[in-house]
């Protein structure tokens, strides 16, 4: 099997000309981005797919994302390589929905690609009834179940916004994807090469289910120190990772393009466990399983 390389980067939180950044930042989300592109470009990677995984846009309106998408697909031309996103807690879904797909009433935004026999998941674990945890929908689930069925042989990886749980995310587990369970009930046995997320705005790796491996890739635009539980620190930052697939196996090689030493935000948290109200897993919802590119 070829080598296959995937850039991936999250939470960009690109924001309207007449919005501010969600914090205090001292370079325009939009330009921390292109950097990456031009780091990307500068540096030879030459990818074979780009995956922005989630927190596309703070308040974005449907015209944004339109532009968002015009905007990727000049990258995607200029890198020679398919950029693939998924939503994030942060982005609009109605108008994600109207203006990068051009459809209405998607629940949630969930597809699979094939690479050289190897399989590709990009789910949406967006929860609407809740701003920071994610949740994977029941019907988004038993697709995946049904699709990893399909090739039980087949290498898959994963890509969502939202981490799973870890010892080592305890005082996270607010931020989390709240079934954890139920996702892992289903990759149980499957060959799983790897699960790959944002969301935390800090790298983190580590194995769920004894054998999975799952990496966090740091924020494109800032980084939270979270060391005390109740109260972290937001600095300015731009950082990307580099997943190296071959025979099967993926190594992951993080590309840090600045840290500021300034604080420029703080963020107080409560409580730190689980959401106590969790939906039902039932529903009959539709799952979209086409990609934009």
């Amino acid at each position: 099997m070829n080598k296959f390389t995937i850039v991936h980067l999250s939470d960009p939180q690109l924001t309207a000309a007449a919005v501010e950044p969600q914090y205090h930042q001292q370079v325009p989300p939009i330009e921390k981005l292109q950097q990456i592109f031009d780091d990307v470009l500068a540096h030879q990677i030459a990818p074979d797919l780009i995956v922005i995984g989630g927190d596309l846009m703070q308040n974005g309106t449907g015209q944004d994302y339109a532009k968002l998408r015009a905007y990727l697909n000049e990258q995607a031309e200029r890198l020679q390589a398919p950029i693939q996103v998924i939503l994030g807690d942060q982005d609009d879904r109605e108008a994600f929905n109207a203006g990068y797909l051009s459809q209405a009433h998607q629940p949630y935004y969930a597809y699979k690609q094939m690479y050289q026999n190897m399989d590709f998941y990009f789910l949406d674990s967006k929860w609407e009834a809740n701003k920071e945890a994610g949740w994977l929908d029941r019907e988004q689930l038993d697709w995946l179940n049904k699709n990893l069925h399909i090739a039980p042989r087949r290498r898959a990886f994963i890509f969502l916004h939202h981490p799973l749980d870890a010892p080592a995310l305890r005082s996270m587990r607010y931020a989390l994807l709240q079934n954890n369970r139920e996702l892992l009930a289903i990759l149980h046995g499957h060959n799983i090469g790897g699960i790959f997320t944002g969301h935390l705005h800090f790298g983190a790796s580590y194995l769920v289910d004894n054998t999975i491996p799952v990496t966090t890739v740091g924020s494109a635009t800032t980084y939270i120190n979270c060391q005390d539980p109740h109260y972290h620190e937001v600095h300015d930052a731009i950082n990307y990772n580099v997943i190296t697939i071959q025979r099967g196996m993926a190594s992951v090689t993080n590309h840090p393009l600045y840290l500021g030493q300034t604080v420029i935000d703080t963020i107080t948290i409560g409580n730190t466990g689980f959401a106590k109200h969790r939906p039902r897993l039932t529903g009959s919802r539709r799952v979209v399983n086409e990609p934009f590119l």
